[in-house]
């Protein structure tokens, strides 16, 4: 039955993905340069948990079936999952899988990864989260993170799992899924400016998220040719900026930037 049960809800995502016309945000822009290196996000859950291996496996199914790949797609015109299936991956598993409520963690300053409006969560790590649970059967709860919190907010029960987690082989407090995606930072301008390449920066303005300072300081000579430097809570603020006029070029993921440019 949960097998069955499972097999009906795929068909139902791919059925809902369909009709959906791409969310995006405005034309224009342009990515100028790389920032930093290749960085992966995934799915923290409490040490040695076993919703870990339960939702790993889902999340190989879900990417095997294609639900995962038209979830990207929709959110970013591409395919940017980086997780894998064959198909099978639950077989020896679903006895193992209660019906439950799981509360997941989210940053919801991180569009288009996860934020809050007047109908509810939306974004791709909520969209991924709801598969996930729908897939099996679990009811599921969104709860607002900081991101910096997760360890915390894991060992406090308050969370049972948090979505878009950097994996860091300095973190041991926590288990992690397999990277779903993989992302760079990139500096990204309007095409209508006179922004090129990261030199073109010299001595004007650079936007960036508050959460993403640490990332910024990993290139000091760059932060000390910039003119200002200007901060945001979350990333349609950094993209509303750099289309006003307000900052010549901002520091994004490349997934976010993939959402914007599309």
């Amino acid at each position: 039955m949960k097998r069955f049960r499972a097999a009906l809800s795929a068909l139902l995502c791919l059925w809902l993905l369909l009709p959906m016309t791409a969310c995006g945000g405005e034309s224009g822009y342009r990515v100028v340069d790389t920032y930093s290196a290749e960085g992966s996000y995934a799915i923290a859950f409490r040490k040695d948990d076993r919703i870990c291996e339960i939702v790993t496996a889902a999340m190989r199914e879900l990417a095997n079936n294609g639900t995962l790949r038209s979830a990207s797609v929709r959110w970013f015109g591409e395919n940017l999952v980086s997780i894998r299936g064959e198909g099978g991956e639950m077989d020896e598993l679903w006895d193992d899988v209660e019906d439950r409520t799981v509360t997941v963690g989210v940053d919801i300053t991180n569009m288009p990864m996860s934020y809050e409006t007047a109908e509810g969560y939306l974004g791709f790590d909520v969209d991924v989260a709801n598969y996930i649970c729908g897939y099996l059967g679990w009811s599921m709860v969104i709860y607002p993170i900081d991101p910096a919190d997760v360890a915390v907010e894991l060992a406090s029960g308050n969370i049972d799992m948090a979505m878009g987690v950097p994996v860091s082989e300095e973190t041991a407090s926590y288990s992690y899924s397999p990277a779903y995606l993989t992302s760079r930072y990139v500096l990204v301008a309007r095409v209508s400016g006179r922004v090129r390449d990261r030199s073109a920066l010299k001595g004007k303005t650079l936007g960036v998220a508050i959460g993403d300072i640490d990332i910024l300081q990993q290139d000091q000579k760059f932060v000390d040719s910039l003119g200002a430097i200007t901060y945001q809570t979350n990333t349609d603020g950094l993209f509303q900026a750099l289309l006003n006029g307000e900052v010549d070029g901002i520091l994004v993921s490349s997934v976010v930037a993939a959402y914007y440019m599309k």
